[in-house]
């Protein structure tokens, strides 16, 4: 590089960005995810000659020629404390470099790829739509604090980005790979098949938090738009609200109009709303133990911001695992859950999560189909990307045998939420109802590979290797089940009818004797005795227990329709009769 070159490239473009950074020569700042790096002039006047010369070698004469020009003083020591100091902020190394490539006592090479930044304003209308978007895991500086603030800033922003209707925003789950790395925002987006990404960092400064986020076009490089913001620990909730609103502008202009939902004011306390995310993510967990502590992580919430709607609905959501779980019988379950849905509502009614639940009670007590439908409807209309409606409302759609139906809906979760345990096992469940049990066998195996002592994916391996006569194999998950559950009535009487199916009649009722000494100390359902009596070919008490469960109003019945353990009793008048008392009309 000669004195003409480096004078021509004073003309040419002001803006770069690489990896994470962002050098912006006509402000004199370097950023990284829109916080600003301190660096003084001379760093950043050698990294805006390395950048408008990328892959090319650029020697420490045309250096010291551009930075201190006609001067004939000893350069070489300000030139390394210059370089060491972009090195520094760059977080590079001169070993293992990412960045600069040194050749040492000859010069430097700028060796990452590099794009010329252009404002939002010079971006095409055509090509400006955002149709898909990833909130890539926010940077920190290694604090453990900032990185758990950094997971509430990114989770909200999915949570709140994920009620446009026409934006598709990629599950928090399937971003999460990227954590802890330095990611360049095109090569990310590009992988994850979007047409724009979110990147944030956030860093300590005395006691201010400093979080900076940038929204990037992945087709053009485009930063669309960027901000810094300071504030305090306690007041990153306020900073979330601001920060989606501005950014829901840029993907959605007409929306600066429509009404701040009601819930996102609620929350202002950050303690608050990490209590609720520990509680779904213990709900998620889908056993007993874990149901009873998401209760408590709920009611921390809400002691905190007692008119925290998502909250309330996840206490709904809770005392519904509480009936299926039998902690308590269905129709107290009914009561608590029923109430905690009204509060939501009545705090939000535009929450999704509340429509979720409501749909919830609609069909796991009142056994109203279509009630429950036009609240799970109503859910995704408010917020498409609520991959937790689609699950429940596949669970209704299985339960009232619409196969295909609901097969879209729990494939439409599974792609929000590819990472999650809970909906692979509910697949399972799903093809296991549908009578694919092949189908259920994988998906059981899926989720178990997640999740290796996930209780109900090894049931529902069970029971889809009893349906296809490998008993050996149904048994030995089934006992894996029990143990998992801490001896569980259902893994019980799972067991017990597989025994049966085996011939194996002795275990059989040796398990049925297990139910009738658990039923002293605790809630059982009699659907599970009338399961465990359906193996056994005893139709008559098979009829009479599941006779009970229905006085019980027991949350399980919901499944009577397509449960392959009772197609022995099928032909039954009885049962038909019970089919219609419930709901689903004659067998």
């Amino acid at each position: 590089m000669n004195s003409s070159q480096t004078g021509s490239l004073t003309q040419a473009a002001q803006k770069f960005r690489f990896g994470a950074f962002e050098l912006d020569l006509q402000e004199g700042e370097l950023r990284k995810h829109g916080i600003r790096i301190k660096l003084q002039q001379k760093p950043l006047q050698i990294l805006g000659i390395l950048l408008r010369a990328p892959g090319a070698f650029v020697t420490r004469a045309q250096l010291a020629e551009h930075l201190w020009p006609s001067l004939h003083v000893r350069f070489d020591g300000s030139l390394n404390t210059a370089v060491n100091s972009l090195r520094q902020a760059l977080g590079d190394s001169p070993r293992n470099p990412r960045f600069i490539e040194t050749r040492p006592g000859r010069g430097y090479r700028f060796i990452a790829p590099v794009a010329p930044v252009e404002e939002a304003v010079s971006v095409p209308a055509e090509r400006s739509a955002i149709d898909s978007i990833a909130v890539l895991p926010f940077e920190n500086d290694g604090d453990p604090g900032l990185a758990h603030a950094g997971e509430g800033i990114a989770a909200s922003l999915i949570a709140s980005l994920s009620t446009l209707a026409h934006l598709r925003v990629i599950a928090r789950s399937l971003v999460s790979r990227f954590k802890g790395q330095e990611m360049e925002p095109r090569s990310a987006g590009q992988s994850l098949n979007v047409r724009a990404v979110i990147t944030g960092r956030v860093v300590r400064r005395e006691t201010k938090l400093i979080v900076g986020v940038e929204l990037v076009d992945i087709a053009s490089g485009y930063r669309l738009w960027g901000n810094e913001y300071n504030c305090s620990p306690d007041d990153t909730l306020a900073i979330e609200k601001d920060i989606a609103k501005e950014v829901t502008k840029k993907l959605e202009p007409r929306a600066s109009g429509r009404p701040e939902n009601q819930s996102a004011k609620n929350n202002e306390n950050f303690a608050a709303y990490q209590d609720y995310l520990k509680g779904r993510s213990f709900c998620n967990k889908m056993n007993e133990e874990d149901a009873r502590r998401s209760i408590g992580y709920f009611e921390a919430a809400l002691q905190q911001v007692p008119h925290y709607a998502p909250a309330h609905a996840g206490l709904a959501d809770a005392y519904n695992q509480f009936a299926f779980f039998g902690i308590v019988p269905s129709k107290e379950a009914h009561a608590l859950s029923r109430e905690s849905t009204a509060k939501s509502l009545a705090i939000d009614p535009r929450l999704a999560e509340a429509h979720t639940s409501l749909a919830g009670v609609k069909f796991l007590y009142d056994w109203d189909w279509n009630a429950a439908q036009e609240q799970f409807l109503r859910a995704l209309e408010l917020n498409p990307n609520h991959a937790a409606a689609h699950q429940r409302y596949a669970e209704l759609l299985s339960a009232i045998g619409k196969v295909e139906e609901a097969m879209e809906q729990m494939q439409f979760a599974q792609q929000l939420e590819p990472l999650a345990p809970v909906l692979d096992m509910q697949m399972a469940w799903t093809c296991y109802v549908a009578r694919d049990f092949k189908r259920a066998e994988e998906q059981s195996w899926k989720a178990l590979a997640m999740e290796p002592r996930f209780a109900a994916a090894q049931q529902t391996l069970g029971l889809a290797y009893e349906q296809m006569r490998m008993y050996e194999e149904a048994l030995v998950e089934l006992e894996n089940a029990r143990s998992c559950s801490d001896n569980h009535p259902a893994t019980v009487a799972a067991l017990g009818h597989a025994f049966a199916s085996a011939g194996r009649t002795d275990e059989a009722v040796e398990m049925l004797h297990q139910l009738e000494e658990m039923s002293q100390r605790r809630y059982v359902s009699g659907y599970w005795r009338g399961i465990l009596y359906s193996g056994l070919g005893e139709e008559e008490l098979a009829l009479e227990w599941l006779d009970t469960a229905f006085q019980q109003r027991d949350v399980w019945l919901i499944w009577l329709k397509v449960e392959p353990r009772f197609d022995r009793l099928r032909h039954s008048r009885r049962f038909g009769q019970l089919l219609h008392q419930i709901g689903f009309g004659a067998a």
